[in-house]
């Protein structure tokens, strides 16, 4: 099969679903590094947080049947470890990037001995008890592939991803709430002096971040597929990261950069089955981070060295 074939299969107007569903996990552990970053603080710990969402959303629903429930668990598992780390990392002045080390270290192996433990298997678990968050069709799409594959058949997590994009700007950049948050980072002393509650800002921005990496992983193992997997949160919580990085920590800029990570990787997928080798095509995606990590560097640099010069001149 030539190349030209090969790229007309992969780049159809299928792509641009398959890629919206791909950046939606990536979306919120990047909006969970947006709100931290606002404090100055990275919750590396995002990987983690999201391997726990995604065990935790599966087991609640297999065991309630509600996805919703699940989805709530999972957050609120997402926010408690996170509350966890701000209370060790104010109180007891521990290094923030050991506590999000440990915590990612504890959701691969910790999410490996739970699932041999409650469930008597390993590698993966299926259920047809698991539920799975629904997708909302459009019956009146139906006659048209083209707009049905647009617009149609996204989980209720992946509708609400946009929301959510806007409702963090707006909190961040047009609110008291997010203007204190944002003062904390820029200046701890100057946030002090203006009476802020430092350490509360911080816990707050950590509790926060901690649902939507929480959100994250329910949506991977209940949305984007329904069953989990071992270490299924695949480098997407240092995706959300880059992304973040890539994007300035706005939530809006960032989300567009998680749109370039969801089209690597439906790219990549939909290069498999062509032969070409599995090492080269899982690759793409990190591949495509560590290029916008690069670039957004070699920006930064620019544009300081541009500041630079002009206070000079």
């Amino acid at each position: 099969m030539s190349v030209v074939t090969i790229l007309q299969n992969v780049f159809t107007y299928t792509l641009v679903h398959d890629m919206i569903a791909a950046s939606v996990p990536i979306i919120l552990a990047c909006m969970c590094a947006v709100i931290s970053r606002q404090v100055d603080i990275i919750n590396i710990a995002a990987e983690g947080i999201i391997m726990f969402g995604c065990f935790f959303g599966v087991l609640v629903s297999y065991f309630t049947g509600s996805w919703l429930l699940a989805v709530l668990v999972s957050m609120g598992f997402g926010m408690l470890i996170s509350a966890f780390m701000g209370w060790v990392y104010l109180k007891y002045d521990v290094n923030i990037f050991v506590l999000g080390l440990c915590i990612n270290m504890m959701g691969s192996s910790g999410t490996r001995f739970l699932l041999q433990t409650i469930f008597q298997t390993s590698g993966n678990f299926v259920s047809e008890k698991v539920i799975p968050i629904p997708r909302i069709n459009f019956s009146f799409l139906e006659g048209n592939p083209v707009l049905k594959s647009l617009f149609s058949g996204y989980t209720v997590t992946e509708w609400l991803v946009i929301p959510i994009v806007i409702l963090i700007w707006f909190m961040l950049y047009k609110s008291v709430w997010g203007l204190r948050l944002r003062a904390v980072g820029m200046s701890e002393k100057a946030a002090v002096t203006a009476g802020i509650d430092v350490d509360g800002k911080k816990m707050a921005a950590l509790i926060v971040s901690g649902a939507c990496a929480g959100l994250a992983g329910a949506h991977l193992s209940l949305g984007y597929s329904c069953l989990f997997i071992e270490n299924m949160s695949g480098g997407r919580g240092f995706m959300g990261m880059a992304a973040m990085q890539f994007g300035g920590a706005n939530p809006l800029f960032a989300a567009l950069g998680c749109l370039i990570f969801g089209l690597s990787n439906s790219v990549a997928n939909r290069l498999t089955p062509y032969g070409i080798p599995n090492q080269f095509v899982t690759m793409i995606p990190y591949v495509a981070t560590i290029l916008i990590l690069a670039g957004s560097v070699i920006s930064g640099r620019i544009k300081r060295n541009k500041s630079e010069s002009a206070i000079r001149a």
